[in-house]
């Protein structure tokens, strides 16, 4: 794998592990980047981004982590835990803002 493709999945686990992919409904998906917001697509077998990687290469980050958290929505547990980890460290650093 080069390593632009290693960025994106190492990028697609980041996004995943904060809790930055949002499921708006059965075909669409909220992805909240570093700096940019995405809407990705679920059309069918195949997935679509907002992104400009995504027009470029006809595959992303966004669209990794979509597609594993689709794979992984049978595994609702993990999923739950990996948000309630990101709420408890966005709390602790607010509260040491506060």
């Amino acid at each position: 794998m080069n390593g632009e493709g290693a960025g994106m999945i190492s990028k697609a686990a980041w996004l995943l592990q904060e809790g930055r992919v949002v499921r708006i409904s059965d075909v669409m998906y909220y992805v909240k980047g570093r700096k940019n917001r995405h809407i990705v697509r679920v059309e069918g077998d195949k997935l679509t981004c907002t992104c400009p990687g995504f027009k470029e290469r006809g595959v992303c980050s966004h669209v990794i982590a979509v597609s594993t958290l689709i794979k992984l929505e049978g595994r609702r547990e993990l999923l739950d835990e990996l948000l309630r980890a990101r709420i408890e460290r966005e709390l602790r650093a607010y509260m040491k803002r506060a």
